[in-house]
């Protein structure tokens, strides 16, 4: 059985020194296989469009329970992250869920809805 949780990993991106960007990267990590990145590698936790129509990885493992898991995940790593610039991508991730559960993200009482 599988036990998954977030790996968040912040890296600079681009070549400006004054104003460096950083991009944040979701890794979904099983803590049962071991304590140490990469070898608890599961897959990466898509944008919410992939997980709403299923072609991640991520939805192909966690099927239906994908998006409720993804929420989880999300959650609870904003609780325990301390870096400004990880929470606040956290953060913006899960406004994201909040902001589309009108159309209940493609999924209404856990079946797809078709338009």
């Amino acid at each position: 059985m599988m036990k998954p949780r977030l790996y968040l990993l912040k890296r600079e991106i681009g070549r400006a020194i004054e104003n460096p960007k950083t991009k944040v990267h979701f890794v979904v990590v099983d803590s049962d296989t071991s304590k140490d990145y990469p070898l608890n590698f599961i897959c990466v936790l898509p944008r919410i469009q992939g997980l709403v129509n299923g072609h991640s990885v991520f939805g192909k493992i966690f099927g239906e329970d994908s998006v409720p898991l993804a929420k989880r995940l999300l959650s609870k790593a904003l609780t325990q992250e301390r870096d400004f610039e990880i929470k606040a991508e956290v953060e913006r991730r899960l406004k994201m869920f909040s902001q589309k559960n009108n159309s209940c993200l493609g999924y209404c009482s856990g079946t797809k809805k078709f338009s």
